[in-house]
C-alpha cells in the first residue's frame, strides 16, 4: 500500500506554537444531501465527496473487529475513509503517524460500553498515535475541525480528521506540509462552516504525459464491490474527456487502498481500452489485458514469490531493450553489471545486447552467460523497485549464480567474477560433448542410458521436473539417445551446448578457476539461498570456488529443490529471465506433489517472454501476481511517467451489506493491512461467465466454446473472442509451449476443473477443448446432482427423527405418552424400508426395536 503522506516536515518546528501556521483541508466527505460546509469557489463545483453512508456494508467489510458498533461509529467510519481517499490518503499507510481524530457523537456508546468515538474510529482503522476528542451531542462539526487545527498547529499531530457524521469529515494538514507533498489544497480551515469562498490554493501537479500501457488496479472485499466500483470508476472517466489512462492509472494506485481480498488489474493504452476494461469488470465481460483473482481463491496474506533464476536457453535477440529504454531502475542496474564486467571481457555488455557492428554474438557460450545473469540481475532490481521482495531465490545451473548475486551472498563484482571465470571454463571445454533435455521421468530414462553400448559414454544430468530431465555426454550417444525417444514421440533435443555440463564428462581446468575465484568472501545471504547442486537450503558462505566448480560436474537438482521450497511453505514462483525456461518442471513438481487439488496451477508466473514486449509482459507478470495476493507497490510504476491525481468515486460500502456469501470469506481486522480472503466464484470469464443452470443441452455447448474462445482470445491478446475460430487448431494460430499451459491454467481455474498438461495437444482446437469441459462439468454437475438427492433423503430422515421424538412414539408404550398402534405402524414401514435396503432373512429385523430401526435405517440409507 502506498501513501502520499510525506516524510517528517523538515520546517515541523517552525510551523508549531504559531496562530498564524495555516490549518488546509485536503479532504473532505460529506453525507448525500447534507448542507455545503465549505463554499464553492465561482465556476466549481462542490468541495469534496457525497456518499450515502452505508453501516451495514462498513461492518461487512471491517467484520467483527466492529461487532456490536452503533450505526454512528460504522458511518463516521464510511465517511473518514471516503475522506481520505478525497485526500489521496490510503488509511493503512496512516498506521506509523501521529493521526488526530475530531469528532462529534451524538448516539449512545457502543454495545461495549464505550462512548469515545473518536477513540473508536481510530482503533478500528489502526491508527496508534495522535489525539483522540470526542465532542458531545452539543458540539459542530466546525468546533471539531477548530480543535483539530489547533492541535495541528501545536504539533500534536501530523495530519487529522474531524467533523460528524451528520455535516462532513475534514482531513487536515499544516499549509507548508500540503505544499511541499504536492497535495491539492480544497480551502483553508477557518472556512470550514462558514461563508467564506475557499480560495483553494493549487499544488501545481504536472500535467499527464503519455505513458503508453499504464495499469489500472482495483480492489475491494467482494467481487460486487469490484464491480461497483468498476460502474463508478467508468462513468467518472467518460465524464471526463479531458481525462487519461495515466491520470485513473496513477490515482488509483496512490490514493485508494489495494491490498483487499478480491482485485482486478486492467492494462490499457487508450480511453477506449479504458471503457472496455471496466465495463468488463463492471459486468463480467471479456478484455485482453484483465487479470482477476481466480475463483474461489483467497488472497489473504500471499506472501512473497521465489525468486528462480535459469541456465542457458532464456535468450534471445533484442531481449530486454524497450526496458533499458523505458526502466531507469533496469536501466542503472544494466550499467552496475556493465561495469562489473568491463575489466573481465572484451566487449560491451550494451553493444552485445544491441547487435552492434563487432559485438560478439550470443551464440558464444562465454559471452551469452554473463549477459544473462546480467539481464537476470537487473530484472531481479525492477521488481524489488516496485515492492515485490523475494522471499527465497534459487537458480539452476548458471542461474545460481544471479541467485546467490540477488541473495546477497556474492556483491556484484564477486558474482560477474564467478559467472566470467564460469563460463570461459566452459568455452574452453567446448566442442568435447553435449547436453541434452527430454520430456520424460528419471526412471524411465536411466535405463535407456544403462544400455551396454550406451553405458559410461551418456549421463543423467540432472531434473527440472518429475519430467523434465538433463542427459549429457560423447556428442554421438547423446544424439543417439535424442532420436530414440523422439521415434517414440518423446520431446528430446539436444541444447547445443558443446560440452557435457553437469556430468562427470566435462573437463576443466580446475586449478585456474580455483584460482581466479580465491579472493571471493562469500557472505550470509540477506535472502533464504535453495541449492540446485544439493536440493535444499544452503547456507551461503560456503559459496566459495569449489562450491561453483562442483556445480559445473554435478547434476541439477532443481526438482528436488523446488521440492523442499513447496514443503517449506513456497508456493509462488517467479522466473526472473528474458523467457521462461524452468516453468514448466517447476509446475509439475508442484502438481506432483499437490496431487488432486489443482491449486498449484497458477502458481508459476514468468517475467518476459521472447519476442515480446519487455513493458507488456512484465506489466502482465506483475498483474498476475498481484491477484494471487502477492503485494505489489504499484504507485512505483508511476514515478516519473506522468499522470495528474483526480478525484476518484469513494469505495462502495453499500454493496458489502447485499454480497454476503462472499464477505463471509473476509476476516476482521482492519483492512489496511489486506487480511481479507474471499471464496466467491466470479471473474472477467470465468464461472460467472459460465453458468450453465436451466440451460439446454444445446446451449450448454454453446455456453462454453464461447467461453474457451474467450480463454484463447485472452492467450493470444485478441481484442475480440470471436476472432478465435473454433475449429482452428492451436499450433496453427501460434500457440507456443507457454502459451499452452497459461490456457490450460486458465480454464482450470476458472472451471475448477483438474485439466492435463498435454491439453491442447490431447484436443488441438478450440472445439474440442469446449467439448472435453462440457463433458467434465456435465459430469460434475450428475454427481453433484446425486449427491444433492442423497442429502435431500437423509435431511428427510432426520425430520422423521425428529417429529417422532416430539410425538412420543420413540418412547417404550408402557412408560412413555407414544401410542402402541401408531408404534408399530411405524416400526412395521421401517423394517420394510430395511428389507428393500438391505434383502436378507424375512424375520431378520422382526424382534429389532423402532429406535434401533430407525437407527439401522439411516445407516443403510448413509452406506447407499
Amino acid at each position: 500500500m502506498t501513501s502520499r503522506l510525506p516524510d517528517p516536515d523538515p520546517d515541523h518546528d517552525a510551523d508549531t506554537d504559531t496562530a498564524e501556521t495555516p490549518i488546509v483541508i485536503v479532504g473532505l466527505a460529506a453525507p448525500e444531501g447534507a448542507p455545503e460546509v465549505v463554499r464553492p469557489a465561482e465556476g466549481c463545483g462542490p468541495v469534496g465527496v457525497r456518499v450515502c453512508c452505508a453501516p451495514d456494508g462498513v461492518a461487512a467489510f471491517f467484520g467483527d473487529s466492529v461487532l456490536g458498533a452503533s450505526r454512528e461509529r460504522l458511518s463516521a467510519l464510511h465517511l473518514v475513509w471516503a475522506a481520505l481517499e478525497d485526500a489521496g490518503i490510503v488509511p493503512g499507510a496512516l498506521c506509523d503517524a501521529d493521526v488526530g481524530v475530531f469528532l462529534v457523537q451524538a448516539e449512545a456508546g457502543d454495545a461495549d460500553g464505550s462512548d469515545a468515538l473518536a477513540a473508536l474510529v481510530g482503533g478500528d482503522l489502526h491508527w496508534e498515535r495522535g489525539p483522540r476528542v470526542t465532542l458531545g451531542a452539543e458540539g459542530s462539526a466546525r468546533a471539531a475541525v477548530e480543535s483539530a487545527a489547533e492541535q495541528l498547529r501545536h504539533g500534536d499531530c501530523d495530519v487529522a480528521v474531524a467533523g460528524s457524521v451528520t455535516g462532513a469529515v475534514a482531513v487536515l494538514r499544516r499549509g507548508s506540509t500540503a505544499v511541499r507533498a504536492g497535495e491539492r489544497v480544497l480551502a483553508p480551515a477557518e472556512t470550514f462552516g462558514s461563508d467564506a469562498p475557499p480560495g483553494p490554493a493549487s499544488a501545481g501537479v504536472p500535467a499527464a504525459s503519455a505513458a503508453r500501457l499504464v495499469p489500472l488496479v482495483l480492489s475491494g472485499r467482494s467481487d460486487a464491490a469490484l464491480a461497483a466500483l468498476a460502474r463508478d470508476l467508468l462513468a467518472r472517466f467518460e465524464a471526463g474527456p479531458e481525462l487519461s489512462p495515466a491520470d485513473l492509472g496513477r490515482s488509483l494506485a496512490t490514493t485508494r487502498t489495494t491490498a483487499l481480498g478480491r482485485r482486478a488489474v486492467l492494462l490499457a493504452t487508450d480511453r477506449a481500452e479504458v471503457v472496455r476494461g471496466l465495463r468488463a469488470v463492471a459486468e463480467g465481460g471479456f478484455a485482453p489485458l484483465l487479470f482477476r483473482t481466480a475463483p474461489g481463491a483467497s488472497v489473504e496474506d500471499g506472501g512473497r514469490p521465489v525468486y528462480v533464476f535459469p541456465g542457458l536457453g532464456s535468450q534471445w535477440r533484442g531481449m530486454a531493450l524497450d526496458l533499458l529504454d523505458a526502466s531507469d531502475v533496469f536501466r542503472s542496474r544494466m550499467e552496475d553489471c556493465a561495469r562489473a564486467l568491463e575489466p573481465l571481457v572484451p566487449w560491451s555488455l550494451h553493444d552485445v545486447l544491441r547487435g552492434a557492428p563487432g559485438a560478439p554474438t550470443l551464440e558464444d557460450v562465454d559471452v551469452v552467460l554473463p549477459v544473462l545473469f546480467s539481464v537476470g540481475v537487473s530484472l531481479s532490481a525492477l521488481w524489488r523497485s516496485c515492492g515485490v521482495e523475494p522471499a527465497v531465490a534459487v537458480g539452476a545451473s548458471l542461474g545460481e549464480i544471479a541467485a546467490a548475486q540477488v541473495a546477497g551472498a556474492l556483491t556484484l563484482d564477486e558474482a560477474a567474477r564467478v559467472v566470467v571465470l564460469w563460463s570461459r571454463m566452459q568455452a574452453e571445454a567446448a566442442g568435447e560433448g553435449e547436453l541434452a533435455a527430454a520430456a520424460l521421468s528419471p526412471d524411465e530414462l536411466r535405463p535407456l542410458l544403462d544400455a551396454e553400448h550406451l553405458r559410461g559414454r551418456v549421463h543423467f544430468a540432472g531434473a527440472n521436473g518429475p519430467r523434465s530431465v538433463l542427459f549429457g555426454g560423447e556428442r554421438a550417444a547423446v544424439t543417439e539417445v535424442v532420436e530414440t525417444l523422439t521415434a517414440k514421440g518423446i520431446p528430446a533435443k539436444g541444447l547445443n551446448l558443446g560440452l557435457a555440463a553437469h556430468t562427470p564428462d566435462v573437463t576443466v581446468d580446475s586449478t585456474a578457476f580455483l584460482s581466479g575465484t580465491a579472493a571471493i568472501a562469500p557472505a550470509p545471504a540477506t535472502v533464504p539461498f535453495y541449492s540446485s547442486l544439493t536440493g535444499g537450503e544452503f547456507e551461503t558462505t560456503g559459496l566459495d570456488g569449489a562450491y561453483w566448480l562442483r556445480n559445473l560436474a554435478s547434476e541439477v537438482r532443481f526438482e528436488t529443490a523446488v521440492r523442499a521450497l513447496w514443503a517449506a511453505g513456497h508456493h509462488t514462483f517467479l522466473e526472473v529471465s528474458p523467457h521462461p525456461v524452468l516453468l514448466g518442471g517447476v509446475q509439475e513438481t508442484l502438481e506432483d506433489v499437490d496431487a488432486g487439488t489443482g491449486a498449484a496451477a497458477s502458481g508459476v508466473i514468468g517475467t518476459l517472454r521472447r519476442g515480446q514486449g519487455g513493458v507488456t509482459e512484465w506489466l502482465t507478470a506483475m498483474a498476475r501476481l498481484y491477484v494471487r495476493g502477492i503485494d505489489v507497490d504499484w504507485a512505483a510504476f508511476f514515478r516519473g511517467r506522468g499522470g495528474r491525481r483526480i478525484a476518484l468515486p469513494a469505495y462502495p460500502f453499500g454493496v458489502e451489506e447485499t454480497d454476503g456469501a462472499e464477505g463471509e470469506g473476509t476476516t476482521g481486522g482492519a483492512p489496511a493491512h489486506g487480511t481479507a480472503s474471499s471464496t466467491s466464484t466470479g471473474g472477467s470469464t470465468g464461472t460467472r461467465g459460465l453458468s450453465l443452470a436451466g440451460l439446454t443441452a444445446g446451449e450448454r455447448s454453446q455456453a462454453v466454446e464461447q467461453f474457451v474462445r474467450a480463454q484463447v482470445a485472452m492467450v493470444l491478446r485478441h481484442d475480440d473472442p470471436a476472432a478465435v475460430a473454433l475449429e482452428g487448431g492451436f499450433l496453427q494460430s501460434g500457440f507456443d509451449s507457454l502459451q499452452a499451459v497459461e490456457l490450460r491454467n486458465r480454464l482450470g481455474e476458472a472451471t475448477g476443473l483438474r485439466l492435463p498438461t498435454t491439453l491442447i495437444f490431447d484436443h488441438p482446437t478450440p472445439a474440442s477443448v469446449a467439448g472435453l469441459i462440457g463433458e467434465l462439468l456435465a459430469a460434475g454437475t450428475e454427481r453433484g446432482a446425486d449427491r444433492s438427492a442423497e442429502s435431500a433423503v437423509l435431511d428427510q430422515l432426520d425430520a422423521l427423527e425428529g417429529e417422532l421424538l416430539a410425538s412420543g412414539l420413540l418412547y417404550d408404550g408402557a412408560d412413555g405418552p407414544g401410542s402402541v398402534p401408531a408404534r408399530e405402524r411405524v416400526a412395521a414401514r421401517l423394517r420394510d424400508l430395511l428389507d428393500r435396503l438391505a434383502p436378507h432373512d424375512e424375520d431378520e429385523f422382526g424382534d429389532v426395536s423402532l429406535e434401533e430401526l430407525l437407527d439401522l435405517a439411516d445407516n443403510e440409507l448413509r452406506k447407499s
